[in-house]
């Protein structure tokens, strides 16, 4: 069944809250939070071509994260829609918007997914992805904010075989002179 409600752009508290009303209490942590919630997105924005938040992204030691979590995780504390004991989080609200269906189920099945993970396991995957390694240079400068067009390189999101194949003028310009070579072994 499917709602009628528009496609919306959640902000990033709302965005946070919906993910972690989705994890089991003892998963619900910053590291599996900030994965979860970069796959997810980076996911919608291959499938739908849209972003699903306003949330940005920045490349840093462990991997993509959303960008100035810390802070943001504070503030929300200070509203009273979480609680942060260390590394953990406990959501004590609920997104103050609703997603169509069809958003919620693809968002809902990405979170299934990989929140199954370990944190390690986590941290490998997002180190992989071509938008943290062209964001960092190859892990070399981080910090730096990761753009979701990037997200189209992430085929590995999607491993539906009834999604449209990808083309290649669809793909984000990139300056090759920008880019850094992959050691080999």
């Amino acid at each position: 069944m499917s709602t009628n409600l528009t496609p919306k752009k959640l902000n990033t508290e709302d965005y946070i809250l919906y993910i972690l009303n989705k994890l089991e209490p003892d998963k619900s942590d910053k590291i599996r939070l900030n994965k979860l919630a970069f796959f997810a997105e980076f996911a919608y924005l291959l499938k739908f071509k849209r972003p699903l938040s306003t949330a940005e992204y920045a490349g840093i030691d462990l991997g993509p994260v959303i960008n100035d979590y810390d802070t943001i995780l504070k503030n929300m504390q200070k509203k009273n829609l979480v609680k942060v004991d260390g590394y953990k989080i406990r959501p004590l609200a609920s997104p103050s918007v609703q997603l169509p269906t069809e958003d919620t189920e693809f968002i809902d099945g990405i979170i299934q997914k990989y929140s199954q993970l370990s944190k390690n396991e986590l941290i490998g995957i997002s180190h992989l992805t071509d938008s943290y390694k062209i964001t960092t240079k190859n892990e070399t400068v981080m910090g730096g904010k990761i753009d979701k067009k990037l997200a189209l390189l992430e085929t590995f999101l999607l491993d539906d075989e009834h999604d449209e194949p990808l083309h290649e003028d669809e793909l984000p310009r990139i300056d090759r002179s920008q880019l850094v070579p992959y050691d080999t072994r």
